[in-house]
């Protein structure tokens, strides 16, 4: 029985994101794979790329995505029964896994056999002839014939392989063609003396937990402490000092320093005010746009200064990294004044449906409401407003900064298990006056870990390690109280 072994290169991918310590991982993996039996390697590669694979023996080039009609010819020219799609940059993969997802996937018949706790690196899809064959046609482009499957999974015989240790809390897919990845990686492999088993990679983790601390993959930004409103639930009632606006030069030099770590990552215009006071605004986010590894550049605003030029703006720049989150937990006048304090409704609710044309895509505009008990009682109707506008609606879970804002939640979100802070790990979070908090909890900087202002961030970064490390490991920080923090868990970009 014929069995073929796919090396998937993703769209954009270059060779150079194919090396791992000075290997070459298709070739590293073609001779791990030869283990697999009865099988032979083929490579899946898009029609933009120009490397070593490029007309290499068993090169399959792919005009679009995996779709079905990608695999239909596949397995025709191929003509082989079952085929294991394995990502090109993955250098721990594990071949006895392959080897045991192959087994189950042969032994009970299936169409298709994945796993959803295994990382992306370490295990593969398979899919069988049966499957391609019982998929209709299409002349259009479609979703990748695994996620189809996954999004219709009771029309299919599928298998679902599980292998301990579960590693997924830990948000790792094991593939070096991310930068972020790849160092970590990199980190691991040196620390565990080369590429470690499956079965370790959670204790070597556990052991090591500095492995993962990369560099910042997540910076808020406070361009300026004013704003117009006088919400119930913003921090600004809690400042104790005026800031100020964030003096542009300091900004740049922010932009300047996260060059340094070479990775991707976001940077979200937000803190205690509303950016798009600034007297730079544009300027701003210009700057931040010319930067090749920002991945996403994410502005929270209340929408009041979301104007003609704020659209012209977007229009303009039409780059998809730019996420708009407007603050607005009202569906009316009466109740958006109840919880801002004024009554900017009626702009501010028309400069966020306007920008629906400049902002295509459910992932590009949000309208964000407070999950507290004085949002509750609308909070049907503010769903109904706002998916009929066309703007997605993201829920958000209320903040009290360590008991400095009234308790208003009627729910507690929080996991029963406490994990390591995912803020100490990826985010840093940058006052106007250019010190960096030692989170988003120190609101006022008073255990900030430095001033960006006079020191580098990787300076910075550096000196907050030994922090992280004693949350990883359960013996919280004391100032500010990490014992009492209940935002350990929540995620950003």
């Amino acid at each position: 029985m014929k069995i073929a072994v796919v090396l998937y290169v993703d769209e954009g991918m270059t060779d150079s994101q194919l090396a791992f310590k000075g290997d070459y991982l298709p070739e590293v993996l073609k001779h791990r794979l030869s283990a697999v039996p009865d099988s032979s390697v083929y490579y899946s590669v898009p029609a933009a790329y120009k490397g070593t694979l490029s007309g290499a023996p068993g090169a399959c080039v792919r005009d679009d995505r995996d779709d079905i009609s990608f695999w239909k010819r596949f397995f025709t020219e191929a003509d082989c029964e079952h085929a294991l799609k394995v990502y090109a940059d993955s250098p721990f993969l594990d071949a006895g896994i392959v080897i045991e997802m192959l087994d189950l996937h042969r032994r009970y018949l299936a169409e298709f056999t994945y796993s959803e706790n295994l990382p992306a690196g370490y295990a593969c899809e398979i899919m069988s002839r049966e499957l391609v064959q019982s998929v209709p046609d299409s002349k259009e482009a479609l979703m990748p014939l695994g996620d189809a499957v996954r999004k219709n999974i009771n029309q299919f015989d599928v298998e679902l392989f599980y292998k301990d240790p579960d590693i997924r809390d830990k948000r790792l897919n094991f593939r070096s063609g991310d930068p972020r990845e790849h160092k970590i990686l990199e980190n691991l492999a040196e620390v565990g003396g080369g590429v470690p088993p499956y079965v370790s990679v959670r204790d070597l983790i556990h052991a090591h937990p500095e492995t993962l601390y990369a560099g910042p993959s997540y910076l808020e930004v406070e361009l300026t402490g004013r704003c117009d409103l006088e919400c119930i639930f913003c921090y600004r009632s809690a400042v104790t000092r005026a800031r100020p606006d964030i003096d542009p030069g300091v900004y740049r030099k922010i932009l300047s320093d996260m060059r340094g770590f070479g990775l991707p990552y976001s940077i979200s215009l937000g803190g205690s005010g509303e950016p798009l006071m600034h007297g730079s605004f544009y300027e701003l986010c210009d700057a931040a746009l010319r930067e090749e590894v920002v991945q996403n550049l994410v502005i929270e605003t209340n929408a009041i200064y979301a104007d003609d030029n704020f659209r012209s703006f977007i229009a303009e720049k039409r780059d998809p990294r730019i996420k708009v989150i407007a603050n607005m937990n009202g569906y009316n006048g009466e109740t958006y004044r109840t919880i801002h304090g004024k009554d900017y409704f009626s702009p501010a609710s028309n400069h966020l449906i306007a920008l629906r044309e400049f902002l295509p895509g459910k992932e590009s505009l949000y309208v964000q409401i407070m999950k507290i008990n004085e949002t509750e009682a609308f909070l049907d109707d503010f769903y109904d407003f706002w998916e009929k506008a066309g703007v997605t609606v993201l829920l958000q879970k209320q903040n009290t900064y360590m008991g400095r804002l009234k308790d208003r939640r009627y729910s507690d979100l929080s996991p029963l298990d406490r994990t390591p802070c995912w803020h100490l790990q990826r985010d840093l979070f940058i006052l106007s006056d250019g010190r960096v908090a030692f989170c988003k909890q120190d609101i006022e900087g008073v255990c900030a870990k430095g001033d960006v202002s006079g020191e580098s961030l990787g300076d910075i970064w550096q000196r907050a390690l030994p922090f992280f490390l004693s949350d990883y490991r359960g013996e919280f920080p004391g100032a500010p109280d990490c014992a009492s923090c209940d935002e350990w868990y929540t995620f950003n970009l």
